[in-house]
């Protein structure tokens, strides 16, 4: 048990090392804003709403391995009109925008999406996806998104509902978030109400955070075919109970996954979107089927790497930082033990560092204290 709670500490560490500053949280979120204010100023004869979807709505966001690489903000642009053609729903948001001073040498069509690349300094870009309601007279979130598969395709209306599958997950972990927000309220004597978001997070977005970071490394050089993060965050979402720590978490995961795997009549794999029963994530895999392969063979990896040799290597520090190095990325780490030496140092020097029978120290209490060094030779 205290393996798994060490290994627990390891990960949230990690998970700390790799999550977007406040800093650059807040950066992405004026950006995002800005455009906001520049489609409704220029798109007048509608009322538009632009809000986040994807990871950085879901607190899952995590910083690319490399500096020259980046991250995506995912945003969605909701144009309050009822379009008959899906050509003109995607180009009233991209006309604007290849049309102005500020944007135009930044854009680029996407199949579902007009991508705005920032300078090299801000590290993200920018993905828009333009939508409207499904039915401009009822209370639904359900929108209206438009897809094109390649330039000799047309353009076609398809359904989506980022803020129905935000609430389905903000569900899922509602009592952990709650009792965290809590806690850290009453440690800091704030109100619950001014608590930053940032300062909270759950078992659930750690854990995928974790597997997002263990991907990028081991699909570096193939991203074409890397699992991608809706799936990994749906099936850890639906196995999540609130119960367990990281670790246990992500060793559930790899033995329950299955479970929510699925089967049309084709033998074809279904992962149902919870919020859409008939949009499947894995609606690429008969298309592309070094895809699916791809991904299990990346399920049996993370059960060895991250679940069995985690516990082997627990208490052999030197060859577990190897390990760790391999799997998420030198650097990082690195800082992550620079880090864990100095609360080791200070817990020393407060007496609260212990010798287990085996010889390893622990910071759970037993008999024999690890003695403060002096270095003087005495």
């Amino acid at each position: 048990m205290e393996s798994k709670q060490n290994i627990d500490r390891m990960y949230r560490k990690i998970a700390a090392e790799i999550e977007i500053s406040p800093t650059e949280a807040d950066k992405a979120k004026e950006s995002y804003e800005a455009v906001g204010k520049f489609l409704n100023n220029n798109i007048k004869q509608y009322d538009i709403r632009v809000f986040p979807q994807g990871s950085f709505r879901l607190g899952t966001v995590i910083k690319p391995i490399s500096d020259k690489d980046e991250y995506d903000i995912d945003l969605v642009a909701t144009i309050d009109n009822k379009f008959t053609s899906a050509k003109e729903l995607k180009n009233i948001v991209g006309d604007v925008l290849k049309a102005s001073d500020r944007y135009s040498k930044k854009i680029e069509e996407g199949k579902r999406c007009w991508t705005i690349e920032y300078a090299e300094s801000a590290n993200y870009h920018m993905d828009i996806l333009p939508t409207m309601r499904s039915n401009t007279y009822s209370d639904t979130k359900e929108l209206i998104m438009t897809h094109k598969e390649d330039e000799n395709s047309e353009y076609e209306f398809k359904q989506t509902n980022p803020e129905a599958y935000y609430d389905w997950f903000l569900k899922r972990m509602e009592e952990e978030k709650k009792k965290l927000t809590e806690d850290y309220a009453i440690r800091n004597k704030l109100e619950i109400v001014d608590v930053p978001e940032y300062k909270i997070k759950t078992t659930l977005q750690i854990a995928i955070e974790i597997l997002k970071r263990y991907r990028d490394i081991k699909f570096q050089e193939m991203p074409d075919i890397k699992p991608i993060s809706i799936i990994l965050t749906t099936l850890m979402a639906k196995i999540y109970t609130g119960k367990e720590n990281v670790y246990e978490l992500i060793e559930k995961f790899s033995k329950e996954y299955p479970m929510y795997l699925e089967k049309d009549a084709n033998g074809d794999i279904l992962i149902k979107n919870p919020v859409n029963e008939s949009e499947n994530f894995a609606d690429k895999w008969p298309k592309y089927p070094e895809r699916k392969v791809a991904f299990f063979q990346f399920m049996n990896e993370l059960k060895e790497d991250l679940v069995v040799n985690s516990i082997l290597l627990e208490g052999n520090m030197r060859e577990q930082a190897d390990t760790y190095k391999k799997l998420f990325g030198e650097n990082m780490v690195n800082r992550v033990y620079e880090n864990i030496a100095n609360e080791t140092r200070i817990e020393r020097e407060n007496s609260n560092i212990y010798l287990k029978e085996n010889g390893n120290i622990t910071m759970q209490k037993t008999n024999v204290n690890v003695r403060n060094h002096n270095f003087y030779g005495k």
